[in-house]
């Protein structure tokens, strides 16, 4: 299995979007923004987009989800306790940071803990981590691990807006910490 993964740091907050996939198919993680763009470097690398893979819905992880969307077709997972995130610019903490709504509208598949996904040739496990927000999730590809929020290359994510939890976190960096050995960790920010 040959994975390839492309790193874009987007907009407006420096968050992490991956591309990853095989020489045919790939999955975009947490489309922060600019949509042309990340299907541009996708198709410049040789890569379709069918899924998108969203760590947690905040408004920083989600900005070019339609617009993705529209262009590629693609299926969109996250987690179920986040869903609502999408379209509630509170929730998603847009409005927070900005006193005005992000949302988005396309239609998703909800994930839970141990499902697969599978991408081409690679299986994407799904591993709830709750704390930043109810709903995060990491994504375990081989030995990487997609964390969002929940791990930060010096850090973790905040536990202070809507549905996050800082016990919860501990408990989920406990979790991963105990349950999995991964050689490569790519983080939200």
């Amino acid at each position: 299995m040959q994975m390839n993964i492309i790193t874009l740091t987007l907009p407006s907050l420096g968050t992490n979007c991956y591309i990853v996939g095989d020489d045919k198919v790939a999955a975009v993680i947490d489309p922060a923004s600019d949509a042309e763009k990340i299907k541009t470097t996708a198709d410049e690398n040789g890569p379709e987009i069918k899924a998108i893979l969203l760590t947690h819905g905040h408004f920083d992880h989600i900005g070019a989800l339609d617009d993705l969307v529209s262009l590629t077709g693609a299926r969109v997972y996250i987690h179920a306790l986040d869903a609502p995130m999408l379209s509630d610019g509170y929730l998603n903490a847009s409005r927070i940071f900005y006193g005005k709504d992000t949302v988005q509208n396309c239609a998703v598949k909800a994930v839970a803990d141990c499902d697969i996904i599978k991408i081409g040739d690679l299986d994407f496990k799904v591993i709830h981590t709750p704390g930043h927000t109810a709903g995060s999730v990491c994504y375990l590809c081989g030995d990487a691990m997609f964390t969002g929020d929940t791990v930060f290359e010096s850090g973790f994510g905040r536990t202070d807006l809507p549905t996050g939890n800082g016990a919860d976190l501990m408990r989920s960096i406990k979790k991963l910490k105990d349950n999995f050995e991964v050689n490569h960790i790519y983080p939200g920010h």
